[in-house]
């Protein structure tokens, strides 16, 4: 289980036309609007390229295997189509610490990275550095 920090989008690496998916876990499909739209606004202020939309209609922080539109968000970064994927809340890419150890690890493997127009984070060292961010914790 990773320990590691999770890497915010990184200015330099997504710069305008950078590949994303977006990613929302709803109670309900009636606030997609309002979930989504701020979502939509923040790609298009980045520049950035929506390659697909996924929505999860889930309790929040119902567990992963509950959320398979997550899953498929974070396979396009797996399969190199996305470079990052932008949801609503960090919250709702993960709840648990095991959420949040997997998410480091998908980032990890697949250089991928995470945003959120609601949450800032510290952005970490470079996905090539995350070995070393490892041995030290």
């Amino acid at each position: 289980m990773s320990t590691a920090t999770v890497i915010e989008a990184p200015q330099a690496e997504a710069p305008p036309g950078t590949p994303v998916a977006v990613y929302a876990c709803l109670a309900s499909s009636v606030f997609r609007y309002s979930a989504l739209h701020g979502v939509e606004a923040f790609v298009r202020r980045h520049g950035w390229a929506s390659v697909g939309t996924f929505i999860d209609i889930a309790e929040f922080a119902s567990s992963a295997d509950k959320r398979p539109e997550r899953a498929r968000a974070l396979a396009l970064a797996a399969r190199g189509k996305a470079k990052g994927v932008v949801a609503p809340s960090y919250s709702m890419l993960w709840h648990s610490p095991e959420e949040h150890a997997e998410i480091a690890d998908w980032q990890e493997s697949t250089g991928a990275w995470v945003s959120s127009p609601w949450n800032t984070t510290e952005v970490a060292a470079r996905i090539g550095r995350l070995a070393s961010v490892r041995a030290a914790l």
